[in-house]
């Protein structure tokens, strides 16, 4: 009832034609699903039959093989046991037998002792054959399962037959293995020139032995089949409808192969479902396109009627609605005299309602322009004017709100301003407009705030209250491309500042931090007398290592270097720079100069440890010599006598020996003890 509520004139009139043909419809949908059940019947019928046929064809290449052994086993040569004149009695037989790829005999133990090949030796390849030997009858022919053939190394099913019993009591079986390609010929005889596919099944391991059209090598399994489970369900023969191996609809008829003791074999023969149904199809197509055909008449018929003596005047009188609706009320509608008194009195009533908007019109017209306006200037401001009440909701809100906030003004009105304050900025947001309300100048205020797509951004507010009190003005601003300038010239100067300070190869300090620091460090000395010690380290025996290994691999070791010195220092005061080329120096403030030197210490041993290989040292590896010079506050001094001081002890450390800690103490007791010598 809903869907016929929807329903148009044109839609109700189809729908009543459309409800007069559906039983000759069905009729004849009927007939069609009658057509189609018994040519599914005749094609049953045909495959079922086809397949008992073609059953017995293959059952006959059984019994020929059952003749062959039958009279083979009781030849002379089989009762002997001269090997070489039994394999060439085979190989004879073989020759005139096509039907067999290889021919032999096994013994009750499966092993082969006459073959057609004489090298052939040891388990017969179907042992499973072999054991069903014991129990046969003497004249029953045992089949075989589908193998590859170990002599012949072909597809095959081997059968096989009793051997009287010889003259040393021995049980004996005579055995061929089939061509399985004489089988396919035989398939392809019974297809014959039609479409028809010819299979024969090997139902206890689901392979398929032989296939017309030949899609699939000899024997490839097919497990879960649904053509293979039919056979299984009905062993003696039946019909079913299935994909074949090919993944075509057929209809299949099978039977199981009567001669082929012991096999489990079954022949099947398909009909595609195209040809099964090809009569009736093109019969139900013929009676479907004549329905259609005068279905669409009928609908073609109704629908003029529908269109001239009801759709065109509603169309008409629905289109005069929509331009009094869009204020058009100058052009009345006009409806034919010989259409339906009701479609002419509504056309009436409708000019009728024209002529009065009319007059209401331009009264309304004066009050729109008067709101245009106002919207004029507010709308094409690029900052967003919004008036707030004493609540501090949102009374009005200019266009400029979709540029800046993606909201339309509507959806603003009422709103708090805070709630698209962004949370970290709400409090500061909070304090402006709560300052606004008692203050006498206008404020300004910068903060975040939340787009309506997400995007985070910059604003700046000014307010200002109402003379009569009633509430506030706000402009906003969006300022986030300026904060976005401000915080990328922010980043520069602090990327050009750290490039000023640092050594480019080792990430250290550059010698210009070091000069800056230093001066600081003691000039912090001379005021409060605390301690300081300075490090001036040389890179042992660094220009034959250069000389040696190349300048890259000298840079790769004074960044080494460079991070173990940095690596061994542990409080944050500490400060290391590259003084120039393999020199490094290291401040330590507020150490005194036990402290320090034992630090020294754990820096060379740190570089020592890195192991770099430096066969010009006279350790093997690369190792640092250290000066160090120190100032307290009984011993004051500056800046450029501290680091000559660290470099005098720097040059004793590098004239005893290397890879050594030297303090400028050290150095004057030498110097005295070279004067006293003297």
């Amino acid at each position: 009832m809903i869907i016929f509520c929807h329903l148009g004139v044109r839609s109700r009139m189809i729908a009543l034609i459309s409800a007069a043909i559906v039983p000759f419809a069905a009729v004849i949908g009927v007939g069609i699903a009658y057509s189609y059940d018994e040519a599914d019947k005749d094609a049953r019928q045909t495959v079922a039959y086809n397949a008992q046929l073609g059953a017995a064809r293959f059952s006959r290449l059984f019994l020929d093989a059952k003749v062959v052994l039958g009279t083979l086993r009781g030849m002379p040569p089989l009762q002997t046991q001269d090997r070489p004149r039994c394999d060439t009695f085979i190989q004879k037989v073989l020759s005139n037998q096509p039907m067999f790829v290889t021919m032999g005999i096994i013994n009750a133990d499966g092993n082969v002792v006459c073959h057609n090949k004489p090298e052939a030796n040891g388990k017969f390849g179907d042992q499973d054959l072999s054991a069903k030997m014991e129990n046969a009858f003497p004249d029953e022919l045992i089949v075989g399962r589908f193998m590859i053939g170990p002599v012949s190394k072909k597809p095959t099913v081997a059968v096989a037959m009793r051997v009287p019993d010889s003259p040393t009591g021995e049980r004996l079986s005579v055995f061929g293995s089939l061509n399985l390609e004489r089988f396919e010929q035989l398939a392809q005889s019974i297809a014959g020139q039609t479409n028809h596919t010819v299979a024969l099944i090997e139902t206890s391991s689901q392979r398929v032995l032989v296939r017309w059209p030949n899609i699939v090598p000899f024997g490839t399994a097919f497990p879960e089949h649904p053509l293979i489970k039919a056979i299984l369900h009905k062993p003696d023969g039946g019909t079913t409808f299935s994909f074949g191996f090919d993944d075509v609809p057929r209809f299949f008829g099978f039977a199981p192969v009567a001669d082929a003791v012991g096999s489990n074999l079954a022949v099947t023969l398909g009909l595609p479902e195209d040809e099964a149904f090809l009569t009736v199809k093109e019969r139900s197509d013929w009676a479907l396109a004549v329905s259609i055909a005068a279905f669409l008449i009928a609908i073609g018929l109704t629908a003029a009627i529908a269109y001239f003596t009801q759709l065109r005047p509603i169309r008409r009188l629905l289109q005069m609605s929509e331009r009094i609706g869009n204020g058009d009320f100058g052009t009345p509608v006009s409806v034919e005299r010989w259409q339906a008194m009701e479609f002419r009195g509504l056309a009436s009533s409708l000019n009728k309602s024209a002529e009065k908007l009319a007059f209401a019109l331009e009264a309304e017209r004066k009050t729109v322009e008067s709101e245009r306006r106002f919207r004029l200037v507010t709308d094409n401001t690029a900052d967003m004017i919004t008036t707030v009440d004493q609540s501090g909701n949102r009374t009005f809100v200019s266009g400029a709100c979709r540029d800046i906030l993606g909201y339309e003004p509507d959806e603003l009105i009422g709103q708090n301003p805070l709630a698209l304050v962004l949370n970290e900025d709400r409090p500061l947001a909070a304090s402006f407009f709560e300052r606004l309300k008692t203050a006498k100048a206008g404020l300004n205020e910068q903060y975040r705030v939340c787009r309506r797509d997400g995007v985070i951004l910059w604003v700046e507010v000014s307010g200002r209250r109402m003379a009569d009190d009633s509430g506030a003005v706000f402009t906003m601003r969006n300022i986030s491309k300026r904060k976005t300038v401000e915080a990328e010239l922010e980043a520069a100067n602090d990327q050009l500042s750290r490039l000023a300070t640092t050594d480019e190869l080792t990430g250290l300090n550059n010698r210009r931090e070091f000069n800056r620091v230093l001066e600081i460090e003691t000039k912090r000395n001379q005021r409060d007398g605390s301690d300081l010690c300075l490090l001036l380290i040389d890179v042992d025996r660094f220009k034959p290592f250069n000389d040696i290994y190349g300048h890259p691999e000298g840079d790769a070791c004074l960044a080494q270097v460079a991070a173990a010195i940095s690596g061994a220092l542990r409080r944050p005061g500490d400060f290391c720079a590259r003084y120039g080329g393999e020199e490094f120096v290291v401040i330590l403030p507020n150490t005194p100069q036990d402290g320090a030197r034992d630090r020294a210490d754990k820096i060379r041993q740190a570089v020592a440890g890195l192991n770099i290989l430096h066969e010009a040292s006279e350790t093997g590896h690369v190792t640092i010599s250290v000066g160090l010079a120190s100032t307290s506050k009984r011993i004051q001094l500056a800046g450029p006598v501290l680091l000559k001081r660290a470099d005098e002890a720097l040059y004793t450390a590098k004239a005893s020996g290397r890879n050594r800690v030297v303090t400028s103490d050290e150095t004057k007791l030498t110097a005295l003890k070279s004067d006293d010598r003297r």
